[in-house]
């Protein structure tokens, strides 16, 4: 189950550091948002006098792909940047998915996923220059048979090679550890040329009740 499916917030960098009011961002038309366990369950369980968001027909016909899903992500995108309906024009806009592994849980093939990525990247990234943040979960066993395109690790590898940008969160490869959670790797892809540079750094982490530390791999206060 989830709640949230997708969601579409137009923002200027600096929201993202000093913080941003998610309702006061809905009301100001900043925010578009698709609760995505809300309209599941109006197709799921229909009720009279509800009307049913066509972006999740999917669910109906998993088989039929995600063709409408990416309509609405269209559509709100070129409203919300056109400043329709007297809202303000904001930055450029972002796109957040969380998390898109739900969707091979309801049905849908890797395949349709990843088709339904390299659209939005071209809307979001290519047409209106912005930005998309996916979270994608994957246990490291591929959920279909051999030569599946159902399994978790082939929209994991999809994914990676369509972004600039992964971040690979795991717990630490040597078991639990009171003063280090887990460790994180950073991977970017940059074109330089003709060709294309990667660059990866490791950082482990600490979890807060308000926040978390990074620090260098062997760095932490515990250790030194």
């Amino acid at each position: 189950m989830f709640t949230e499916l997708n969601s579409i917030l137009n923002s200027t960098p600096d929201s993202f550091t000093k913080g941003v009011s998610l309702a006061q961002a809905k009301e100001k038309g900043q925010l578009i948002f698709l609760e995505g366990l809300k309209e599941s369950l109006s197709i799921l369980i229909p009720q009279e006098g509800h009307t049913e968001n066509q972006a999740m027909d999917f669910l109906r016909d998993p088989t039929v792909g995600l063709r409408s899903l990416y309509k609405f992500v269209q559509s709100s995108l070129n409203s919300s940047s056109s400043g329709e309906d007297g809202t303000e024009e904001w930055g450029p806009s972002v796109l957040l998915v969380d998390d898109i592994s739900v969707l091979l849980s309801l049905g849908v093939s890797a395949r349709a996923v990843l088709d339904f990525s390299h659209y939005c990247k071209a809307t979001v990234c290519s047409q209106l220059q912005g930005n998309m943040v996916m979270l994608v979960r994957c246990d490291g066993e591929d959920e279909g048979d051999d030569g599946d395109d159902e399994g978790s690790e082939l929209l994991l590898r999809g994914l990676t090679h369509q972004c600039s940008l992964t971040l690979h969160v795991q717990g630490l490869p040597t078991g639990y550890c009171r003063d280090i959670h887990g460790q994180v790797e950073v991977c970017w892809r940059r074109r330089q040329g003709d060709g294309q540079h990667t660059q990866k750094k490791l950082f482990q982490y600490k979890v807060h009740d308000k926040g978390a530390s990074f620090f260098a791999r062997g760095t932490s206060s515990a250790v030194l």
